[in-house]
This record gives C-alpha cells, sequence and structure tokens, in this order.
C-alpha cells in the first residue's frame, strides 16, 4: 500500500515589485564625507549666482504618485500594505474600471487556461510529465474561489475549517496519482490579485488620475511566477500530479481570486 502525500497548503506572502526608487546606501562612505560636502557647499554658491527664475531649472513635482498594487498569496492587513487613504475617482475612471473588471469576469476561463498552459511549460522546463486538464477539479477550485470572494476571506481552510481535501471528499473526488509507491492526492495553491495593476494619484487632493490595467496574459505570468518564488507553492507545481483544474473569480472590487487543485 503506497504512502499518501497532500501537497503543501502553506501561503507565504509574496508582493510585486513597486515602481519605487531604490534606496541610497550610505554605509562605509563617512571617512570621504566632509571634504565631499565641501565641494558640494562650493558648487552651490557657484550655482546659486548663475540660477535666476525663468532660466529651465523646474523643481520636481511630488504632488502626484505611482502606487502598485499588491499581489500576493495571503491577505495582508491595512497597515501592512500602507495604501493611501481617502482616495477618490472620477465617475468617469470607475466606469471605465468596471468594464475592465467585467472584461475579466467574461474572460475567467481563458485566464484560467492561460494559467494552465504556464504551468506547463514550468513543468516542461523540469523534465515534468504534462499536467491534463481536469474539469471536475476546475469547478472544486472555481467553488471556493467563488467563496472567498462572497464571505471575504483568503486562506486553503474554509471559516467552517474545511480544507480542500474536504472538499474533494464532498464533491466525490477520489482521483489520484501514484509513481511507484507513492500515492499523491492533491494538492491547493491560492492567489488574489487584482484587475488594476497600479494607480496614479495627486497627493493634495486624493484624486486618483489614472488606472493602469492588466492584461490577462500578464497577470497569468505574474500569477504563475508568484507561485515559483514561494517554496509551498512551486512545490506543488514540481510535483509529480497527473492532472488539474483552475478556478477564476473576479469581484466587484476587481478582486481576482484564483484557486488551483492537483491530483
Amino acid at each position: 500500500m503506497g504512502r499518501s502525500l497532500w501537497g503543501r497548503g502553506n501561503t507565504p506572502r509574496i508582493r510585486r515589485a513597486g515602481r519605487r526608487p531604490a534606496p541610497r546606501r550610505l554605509a562605509g562612505r563617512w571617512r570621504w564625507a566632509a571634504p565631499r560636502l565641501a565641494l558640494a557647499l562650493a558648487l552651490l554658491l557657484v550655482a546659486g549666482i548663475f540660477m535666476s527664475p525663468g532660466c529651465g531649472c523646474l523643481p520636481v513635482s511630488r504632488s502626484r504618485e505611482e502606487v502598485p498594487l499588491e499581489f500576493r498569496v495571503e491577505r495582508v492587513t491595512e497597515e501592512q500594505a500602507q495604501e493611501p487613504r481617502g482616495l477618490r475617482a472620477s465617475a468617469a475612471l470607475e466606469e471605465e474600471k468596471e468594464e475592465r473588471i467585467a472584461f475579466f469576469r467574461e474572460r475567467s476561463r481563458e485566464l484560467a487556461l492561460m494559467i494552465h498552459a504556464r504551468i506547463n511549460d514550468v513543468r516542461a522546463q523540469h523534465g515534468l510529465a504534462t499536467l491534463a486538464w481536469d474539469d471536475l477539479l476546475a469547478g472544486i477550485a472555481l467553488e471556493h474561489s467563488r467563496d472567498m470572494a462572497a464571505r471575504d476571506y483568503f486562506d486553503h481552510v474554509s471559516p467552517e475549517g474545511k480544507d480542500f481535501a474536504d472538499r474533494y471528499r464532498e464533491h466525490g473526488y477520489n482521483r489520484t496519482t501514484r509513481v511507484g509507491d507513492v500515492v499523491y492526492q492533491g494538492g491547493e495553491n491560492l492567489f488574489l490579485g487584482n484587475v488594476v495593476e497600479s494607480y496614479t494619484y495627486d497627493r493634495n487632493t486624493g484624486e486618483i488620475l489614472s488606472y493602469s490595467y492588466f492584461t490577462l496574459e500578464n497577470l497569468a505570468d505574474t500569477t504563475v511566477d508568484g507561485w515559483m518564488e514561494s517554496p509551498g507553492h512551486r512545490e506543488n507545481i514540481l510535483t509529480p500530479f497527473s492532472r488539474e483544474g483552475i478556478g477564476v473569480w473576479v469581484d466587484d472590487d476587481g478582486e481576482v481570486y484564483i484557486t488551483q487543485n492537483f491530483s
């Protein structure tokens, strides 16, 4: 009788790289600070003689800031996210965003299949067999994505304490993959994204000036890249499963819940 291995269900945080400048490094440069400071002051004094109003030297405006949204495999608190408060968008921008949300909803299965294709590309690079698409698993995955959105949680375990193994049993799903004396019964990866990639706002007024949206292709890439950068999720993807199903659900705020189930 073979051993049963359930895929890991850990969800380490993944954050999408922002577009803010890297902090300057100052360590190890202090012994040169005094002579360089004197030289800098002298140059500023000379420059001040020639810099008069209207000569084309404009200050950098800091009233606008572009904020990349976070994409993660677990929900973070508002304090951790540190997103600006009290922002508002015009009716035209909100209508534009609603149209984008509707587009992603209509193409949610296409997004799931794009992710599936990219997963198989990754597995091929590691010498693993292609995963077959399983509609039953996809239905289980979609139900969990929809439930997380409806009840505002993001976890492998539902509020009732049920994990993906329980969901498999409730749907009568009992397919497994055997490799030698090892039986692989299942695994699950989660991802939470948004149709909005970033937005630009005015720091003085709090007005959102523009949204930048993901394409289906870019969000599929972001999802798979995020999983592959996380040890637990990467292990699930590179485990010798034979089937997978992916369910994508987009809520009214544009958040994209993605569940990936294996067997």
